[in-house]
């Protein structure tokens, strides 16, 4: 009897536990399936959203681009209102009525052999039209249209007063018999009885002498070798070495980089000497480098000079070795806290030199 009443109660007990996990399994199925319905429905708000992008993305494009049409027609639409001054002839118009015309006579008459004489005098009355309104036309302008090669043309505001006689070979127009008023011509330079030929000489004196100065330029020939040494321009000291090999510290800046050029202390006002010969070839102004003169010195080799002021030399002059070109400037913004300096860059070619190596 005790047996069966413990089976029965280990029975009861089983059973429980099965409902348990059962009920266990299918509370696992339900969140799984809670699960794949949030996944499917994350996916479809994606796809709704993708959607609704592409929609606004194409209904932007297609407002952008009306806009953009619509800008273009009416700058067109102005600039051809601007365009029409009142001066301009449409030939194309001419023509097209001239067409309409012939058609309407066409239709009007038939177009056949009996009245082909009658349509021609109808051609040549409207060719007549067409150069009457040619005629109105040129009418309307502020001036006569004058040909090519004329010596009476006159426009209204530039030439009012200016009366240009055309002679043709050494004659002058005469006056008309009778014509008291007419102005009498001035006589011709071989009419004059003591020519000065003084003054004359003097400026084509002065002319020899300039085209003679001007070949003597041409013909200077510069040449220029790094066993030729440069001349210090200025006694100071080399703030920021040349440097293509390995960086170097800018102080304003506050960087390091290369330095393909040299520069050097000086005090404002001190006057920058040509290190070598050369040829001005350019005076420009730089932002870091402030007013510049670049030289040519011969061979291919170049040197520039920064941070200048009172700049006494000209474009295409030539410059003798130590000759004084110009003073030195405050620094610009990107060398302020170096303080003020000359900036020389030495090159051959396109291949920066060390000048400080050159100096002699």
């Amino acid at each position: 009897m005790h047996n069966s009443f413990s089976m029965g109660q280990t029975d009861s007990e089983q059973n429980k536990t099965n409902i348990h996990q059962w009920e266990y399994l299918l509370c696992q199925d339900k969140i799984a399936l809670t699960k794949k319905k949030g996944k499917a429905a994350m996916r479809k708000n994606r796809r709704n959203n993708t959607k609704k992008e592409r929609i606004i993305m194409i209904a932007s494009s297609a407002f952008v681009l009306s806009a953009l049409t619509m800008t273009g027609i009416y700058m067109k639409s102005n600039n051809a209102e601007k365009q029409d001054d009142g001066y301009m002839i449409d030939f194309t118009e001419l023509e097209n009525n001239a067409d309409d015309k012939l058609q309407e006579i066409a239709g009007n008459q038939g177009m056949d052999g009996n009245n082909q004489a009658d349509t021609q005098d109808s051609v040549d009355s409207l060719v007549n039209d067409i150069a009457k309104e040619i005629d109105n036309l040129e009418n309307d302008l502020d001036y006569l249209p004058m040909e090519a090669g004329s010596g009476l043309v006159t426009i209204p505001g530039l030439t009012d007063g200016v009366n240009e006689e055309v002679t043709d070979g050494n004659e002058l127009e005469k006056p008309a018999k009778g014509d008291d008023s007419a102005v009498s011509p001035s006589p011709a330079p071989s009419a004059s009885p003591t020519p000065s030929p003084a003054p004359e000489a003097e400026p084509e004196t002065e002319q020899q002498e300039e085209s003679s100065e001007e070949r003597e330029v041409v013909s200077r020939t510069l040449h220029f070798a790094e066993s030729d040494g440069l001349l210090r321009p200025v006694s100071g000291e080399v703030l920021i070495p040349f440097s293509m090999d390995s960086s170097v510290y800018f102080s304003t800046l506050d960087q390091f980089k290369y330095n393909s050029a040299l520069m050097i202390g000086a005090a404002v006002g001190d006057t920058v000497s040509a290190c070598a010969e050369g040829k001005v070839v350019e005076i420009f102004q730089d932002s870091e480098i402030g007013h510049a003169v670049t030289m040519e010195l011969g061979d291919g080799y170049k040197i520039t000079y920064g941070q200048l002021e009172n700049i006494n030399v000209t474009l295409n002059s030539y410059v003798d070795r130590g000759q004084a070109i110009a003073t030195v400037a405050a620094p610009t913004k990107y060398y302020s806290v170096e303080g003020s300096n000359l900036y020389l860059k030495l090159t051959s070619g396109d291949t920066p030199v060390n000048p400080e190596a050159l100096f002699r």
